[in-house]
Parts: structure tokens; sequence; C-alpha cells
């Protein structure tokens, strides 16, 4: 036995390599491989970490978006309550029909022929939507802002009036 480890450091010796440089070289190996477990945890949770921050950032990029889109929106519908025509709900209470909200969709209808709206009118409600009427008669474009004040100035102009404001209603089709 002593021959051969005589052999294997004759050996070593020969290819340059220290015994004590092995005995370290293989203590790093078996550490190394005793921690591949906590090495793929760490892993793990820095994927972990690297997801949350792209969902973070996507969420961040679509909020960016929406609220472009909003200032878009608001944008259009400022200028439209400039010279829209305010709907009214078709229930008729103490003496007046109330202001109602629009949807893309609705078809309000003219409250003393019954018709539907001519194509290209701007049409709005109290609430901040607008929307122009398309060729059957169906709000379309719907646009949105949250500028009470404009909204409030367009609507003052037709409380009390004689005017007949178009009437947003359920109604099937004739």
């Amino acid at each position: 036995m002593k021959e051969k480890y005589q052999q294997f450091r004759e050996s070593l010796s020969d290819l340059g390599i220290n015994p004590s440089n092995l005995l370290f070289g293989g203590l790093l190996i078996v550490g190394a491989i005793a921690s591949i477990p906590s090495i793929q945890k760490h892993q793990a949770r820095i994927d972990l970490i690297r997801d949350d921050i792209k969902a973070r950032e996507a969420k961040a990029e679509a909020l960016d978006r929406q609220l472009q889109y909003e200032q878009r929106q608001a944008e259009v519908a400022n200028k439209r309550y400039k010279s829209c025509l305010p709907v009214v709900g078709n229930e008729y209470r103490n003496g007046t029909h109330y202001f109602t909200g629009l949807k893309e969709g609705d078809k309000p209808k003219d409250r003393i022929t019954g018709k539907v709206l001519p194509k290209g009118t701007v049409i709005c409600d109290a609430h901040g939507t607008t929307a122009v009427i398309d060729d059957n008669g169906a709000a379309i474009y719907t646009a949105y802002t949250g500028d009470r004040d404009v909204v409030q100035a367009r609507l003052k102009r037709f409380r009390g009036s004689q005017y007949s404001q178009p009437v947003n209603a359920i109604m099937e089709d004739n």
C-alpha cells in the first residue's frame, strides 16, 4: 500500500501537481457540490424577483398607455361639450326629464317625433360621456371627460329651457 502511495505521489510530481493542491481542489469540488441546493434556491429567488419586476414594469406601461388614452379622450370630449346635445331620460318626474347616462350603442330619439337623431349629431350626458350618432341612430365613438366644470357649463344652458332634448331610452326599433 505504501508503494502505491509513493507511486501516486511520484506521478503527481511528474505532472507538476503538489499533493496538498490536489487535496485543496478536492475540498473545493466537494464544497461546490454541497452548495448546489443553496445556489439553486438563490437562483430561484432571483428569478422570482426578476419576474416581479417584469410584471410591475408591464403594469406601469399599461397604466401609462391607459393615462394617455384617457387624456386623448378627455381632449375630444371637452371639445364636444362646447356644442353637444344633452340627452335626458325617458322618465318624467316632478314636471321634468332628468339627465341620463350614455353608452356606446344607445339610440337616443327626438322626444317629440320619436325618431332617431340625424347622423353626425354630437350628444352628451351629465356624467362626462360624449358620442356621435351613426347611420343607424346609434351612439358611437364615445369619449369621456372628468372635467365637471366643462360638463356643468354645457348642461346649465339647457335647464328650464323650452328646448326639447332627445330622450335616451331603451326602445325597440320600429
